[in-house]
């Protein structure tokens, strides 16, 4: 996880629900773990399962995060929501029908999407020329 500034953003029950599973579905079912690390600037499938583990603990304590933690726990919540390829979709474990998780996941995309957050996300899995 990244140290600097922190934000605290308020969760519904199902937003944090979603999230978690969201984050602990790449211990299980995902697969997309070896794709997704350099995505969210983890070095090592270890090092993204340690960054899923933390950032799961932070979210479930209810602590701010800073903007690119934000950032990737929300990219990997999308993608292990939706994706069959990389995520766990068709299996993803949150016990949230369908009508609860697509309205909590957009209300997350609201609440977590800024522009100072995508920068954190393409700059740290960014390639240099």
């Amino acid at each position: 996880m990244t140290s600097g500034e922190l934000a605290h953003v308020d969760l519904t029950d199902d937003e944090r629900r979603l999230l978690l599973a969201g984050l602990m579905e790449y211990g299980g079912p995902a697969a997309g773990a070896a794709a997704l690390a350099p995505l969210v600037g983890a070095d090592s499938v270890d090092a993204f399962f340690h960054l899923t583990d933390q950032l799961s603990a932070a979210i479930k304590d209810n602590q701010p995060l800073s903007d690119l933690d934000w950032a990737r726990a929300l990219v990997l919540t999308e993608i292990c929501w939706a994706s069959d390829l990389l995520g766990a979709a068709s299996e993803f474990g949150t016990n949230l029908p369908d009508e609860r998780a697509l309205p909590a996941l957009r209300s997350l995309q609201r609440k977590l999407v800024t522009g100072e957050r995508i920068r954190a996300l393409l700059n740290v899995g960014h390639v240099r020329d």
